[in-house]
């Protein structure tokens, strides 16, 4: 008897040594710089709180071979001609191995849950749920003290489509949309309160006018490193859109997209039609004989809810590894950005990209040069505020569809387990 009382208390002192190892760990990490995970609809986001080329890191359920990651890498200003401006507390780097890179720290948000205006596969207005964290990033150290980056962590728990700027629809009003599933993750980053430069130079006579943001995204495949590569595939083209769609002719396009502009930066309810007028072509455009898409929006094909083939309103990104072989992650990027509150910026008015680039950085310690390749976007100089969402997707069909791990489920069977044993011993 005494010897089954014996074994009884050192298997309790066991499972209570691994519930405290356990403990241990999560003390260590969060010690570090590891940020508030985020698992849901079987995606595993692991967060890094040190703004950088791998802030974000995605897994699907346990498969740790495969991942997707996102960051930004550094943020810098550019003049008319397009030269970059690279004095003081006008460029941010944030990958700790590129030379002069600074260390942001971000601050965890509460992790909450939501519904997203959007649309079904039918054009009708629906809800689409989601969980969302949200990470504040002070720029003091390298802009000016009231710059900073926060960036909405968005994981989807139902299907539907989102759209950029917005779902509402109007005359001359073009809508970019794209599907979203069960695990696709969305970041809405935000750039607020940059101060452009105007007297940089050495004669003080370059002033900035664009910013240019170098996003990092990676992926591994099957526990080897892959390298993003933009998907073929022409970029969305505005005139043709408006064109084959009827809402304007090759002649009056610029036309067209001044009153689309206007009607962007009016109060949301204003039109710059009465209620009722339609823009319909006359016989001599080529939209006449168009027929009316399943996407109630302008310009929309009738897609299915699948990623298979390029979605037409987003530029895509694959990944290849080094044997050749292509992983099934997706990164999707709009052709389009938000700035001041109100304003849409596209190819037409002040928004490049996206697109991969092959930069040439000084790395710190040594300060030798290495290829880098971003994902690189340039929008023009704005007052306030820039937001920005690019899209992620561990499968390529969509989202994710294997249950979400979790990190304390072998201890927790291993507890079960003892427990298990100690009853029959008794």
């Amino acid at each position: 008897m005494n010897r089954k009382y014996a074994t009884v208390v050192g298997l309790f002192l066991l499972a209570a040594l691994s519930v405290a190892q356990d403990e241990e760990t999560k003390t260590d990490d969060e010690e570090g710089t590891k940020g508030k995970p985020m698992k849901v609809a079987g995606l595993d986001m692991e967060v890094n709180k040190r703004l950088g080329s791998a802030m974000f890191t995605m897994f699907a359920g346990n498969n740790t071979e495969d991942s997707l990651s996102f960051g930004l890498a550094k943020i810098l200003e550019v003049d008319a001609a397009g030269k970059e401006i690279t004095e003081e507390k006008h460029v941010c780097r944030f990958d700790k191995e590129l030379k002069d890179n600074v260390e942001v720290l971000c601050e965890d948000g509460e992790e909450t849950k939501g519904q997203y205006s959007g649309l079904d596969e039918n054009g009708n207005k629906t809800n689409i749920d989601y969980v969302m964290s949200v990470k504040t990033c002070p720029l003091s150290s390298c802009q000016d003290a009231s710059a900073s980056i926060k960036i909405k962590s968005y994981i989807f728990t139902s299907e539907g489509y989102i759209c950029q700027p917005d779902c509402e629809q109007g005359e001359n009003k073009t809508m970019l949309q794209s599907p979203v599933f069960n695990g696709t993750a969305k970041w809405d980053v935000e750039i607020e309160g940059w101060k452009f430069c105007e007297t940089c130079g050495e004669n003080n006579d370059v002033v900035a006018e664009k910013l240019k943001i170098f996003f990092a995204v990676a992926a591994k495949r099957k526990g080897k490193s892959a390298i993003a590569r933009q998907n073929k595939g022409q970029q969305f083209d505005w005139k043709k859109c408006e064109i084959d769609a009827g809402i304007s002719k090759e002649e009056d396009f610029e036309e067209s997209k001044t009153k689309r502009q206007a009607e962007d930066k009016k109060p949301d309810g204003q039109s710059n039609k009465p209620d009722g007028q339609s823009n319909k072509p006359d016989d001599k455009g080529k939209g006449k004989d168009r027929k009316p898409s399943k996407m109630s929006g302008k310009c929309k094909p009738a897609r299915g809810t699948s990623f298979k083939g390029k979605p037409e309103d987003q530029e895509s990104f694959g990944f290849a590894d080094s044997d050749g072989g292509n992983a099934t992650m997706t990164f999707r990027m709009y052709p389009m950005a938000k700035i001041d509150g109100t304003e849409v910026l596209n190819a037409e008015n002040g928004f490049e990209g996206p697109n991969v680039t092959e930069v040439q950085e000084a790395m710190t310690g040594s300060g030798d040069t290495q290829p880098r390749k971003y994902v690189v976007i340039t929008v023009k100089k704005f007052n306030s505020k820039l937001v920005y969402d690019p899209t992620g997707d561990m499968s390529e069909s969509g989202g994710t569809t294997v249950p979400s791990s979790s990190p304390t489920l072998g201890v927790s069977l291993y507890i079960a387990s003892l427990f298990m044993l100690i009853i029959n011993l008794l």
